[in-house]
């Protein structure tokens, strides 16, 4: 049998202590507010910026894929994720707050305020593979963001029908950005970044939504190629998804809101991503 010592012990508590220091704490938010958002007829708006999330009346499906940086297609749980719609307000304690962490912090409140359980799993499905065309893509090198919140594409319109124009913008971010633009064929497929390309990158696209490519105009495959000098093809890969195991269907000590509550004044401008997933 050992016996210790004072001194042994004591060095042998500090050396338990040193060498299995608990993790940090999770990141969360100064102050949130979750509340279902059962107006139906208040719009979508969404606001990442100064350390503060505004999000008004999106449905659950979508803000989760947001939250965990994923396509839509990627969240597995219950029908009802696309029926529950929420108003999440809530302020980091410094307004410097990256994107990134923002992020974590509203799955933070999935967790807290929804008893969110759930796991990340590979799953083989049907994707559309991101490759170059034809060997040389058409796209302007740009210099990488410092911050994520910094690389931006906004949508309008043109005499095509849709105009997107990026600047600074990865591969892997233009893939998730096409995994969520709605109204084209198959939509609800996530679509993989393939080209091998790194770095930032500027670039603009035009395309014409479905029903109005026999007018004239080119519908986003084409846009794809002809502009941009990539491709999109069907492809069974191995990818991420997140499984919702169990999930409250009403945010812990909230009460419905029928009504936005939260002031009309004006948002500044909301994240692409994010807003991209509530098309």
């Amino acid at each position: 049998m050992t016996r210790l010592y004072p001194a042994a012990i004591l060095a042998a508590t500090l050396a338990a202590n040193l060498g299995g220091q608990a993790p940090p704490p999770t990141p969360a938010f100064e102050v949130a507010d979750l509340r279902l958002n059962v107006s139906g007829s208040d719009p979508q708006s969404v606001a990442l910026a100064d350390g503060r999330v505004i999000i008004r009346n999106v449905a659950l499906r979508p803000l989760i894929a947001a939250a965990w940086t994923l396509p839509v297609a990627a969240v597995k749980g219950p029908d009802w994720l696309d029926d529950v719609r929420v108003d999440l307000i809530a302020k980091a304690e410094s307004p410097n707050t990256k994107e990134a962490e923002l992020r974590v912090m509203m799955r933070a409140v999935f967790r807290d305020r929804m008893k969110m359980v759930a796991h990340t799993e590979d799953r083989r499905e049907q994707v559309w593979a991101l490759t170059v065309w034809k060997g040389q893509p058409k796209l302007t090198a740009a210099e990488i963001p410092a911050k994520a919140e910094d690389a931006k594409c906004g949508r309008g319109d043109s005499s095509r029908g849709i105009r997107m124009v990026c600047t600074r913008e990865t591969m892997p971010s233009l893939a998730r950005i096409l995994s969520q633009i709605g109204g084209w064929e198959p939509a609800g497929r996530r679509v993989v970044d393939q080209t091998g390309l790194s770095g930032a990158w500027d670039f603009s696209i035009e395309w014409t939504p479905p029903g109005q490519a026999e007018e004239g105009g080119v519908d986003l495959f084409g846009a794809l190629q002809t502009q941009l000098g990539l491709k999109l093809e069907g492809k069974e890969i191995p990818v991420p998804v997140l499984v919702i195991d169990s999930m409250e269907r009403t945010p812990v000590d909230n009460q419905p809101r029928p009504g936005r509550g939260w002031g009309t004044g004006s948002l500044p401008n909301g994240n692409q991503f994010l807003q991209a997933a509530m098309v």
